[in-house]
């Protein structure tokens, strides 16, 4: 099933002018939590910035607010050969807050796929070097440098590569000296280990102290989200 984009368009778009689209870029909003509210600050004219798409926490939905046959206002020079989505997350995320959002991950990953299938562009992400260069793939703002406006988003945090795993249709790719433990709780009182990417056995409550003294945290998450998350 494809996303349901909701249109909130912005005025602040122009031409590519030919140039054709290599990149897929990632940007976090910093400031907006919902596709909604980044689609109100985009639609104002005054903001001269927009994206292509914002992402959040609502399932398989994301707010499209520049048609992706046009150019969108986030990247600098990057701005004609990409095309782009805003999370609304933070670049000062931690590993753990970026795993309390699987819902946006996976929103994030079927947009991928669905710009990749549109413009012809390979499920690969690039190193800084290549995104500035020639190369066709994913990246992070951060990865554009100078060229793209010197940001650091998505942030070191990210994990870029369990997304761009997730758009392939695949598995993440499992690192143990890389993977954060987190204890996800719904509201009906279910709580499992999540790796990032699965739910690893439930926790009873008696454990939770123990987990959460060995450092293992603890993240309220909504019942629709913890549902979503499949099971190892």
């Amino acid at each position: 099933m494809g996303l349901t984009r909701v249109n909130i368009l912005s005025p602040n778009y122009s031409s590519r002018s030919g140039s054709a689209v290599r990149l897929i870029v990632l940007h976090t909003a910093e400031g907006a939590l919902t596709y909604q509210s980044l689609g109100s600050y985009f639609q104002n004219p005054a903001s001269q910035v927009s994206s292509h798409v914002g992402i959040d926490d609502t399932p398989n939905t994301v707010g499209q607010y520049v048609n992706r046959g046009d150019k969108a206002w986030t990247a600098a020079n990057a701005n004609p050969v990409a095309v782009q989505a805003e999370l609304c997350a933070f670049a000062a995320w931690t590993v753990a807050d970026w795993n309390a959002h699987p819902t946006m991950l996976q929103n994030t990953a079927q947009w991928i796929a669905e710009e990749a299938a549109a413009f012809g562009i390979p499920l690969t992400k690039l190193t800084p070097a290549q995104a500035q260069g020639s190369s066709r793939g994913i990246c992070q703002h951060r990865d554009l440098g100078a060229w793209g406006g010197n940001h650091t988003d998505c942030g070191s945090a990210f994990p870029i590569d369990q997304v761009i795993s997730m758009a392939q249709g695949g598995v993440p790719p499992e690192d143990e000296d890389e993977i954060e433990m987190i204890i996800v709780r719904a509201p009906n009182g279910a709580m499992s280990m999540f790796d990032g990417y699965r739910k690893v056995g439930l926790v009873s409550t008696a454990d939770v102290s123990a987990f959460n003294a060995a450092g293992i945290k603890t993240v309220n998450i909504s019942q629709n989200q913890y549902d979503k998350i499949p099971n190892s």
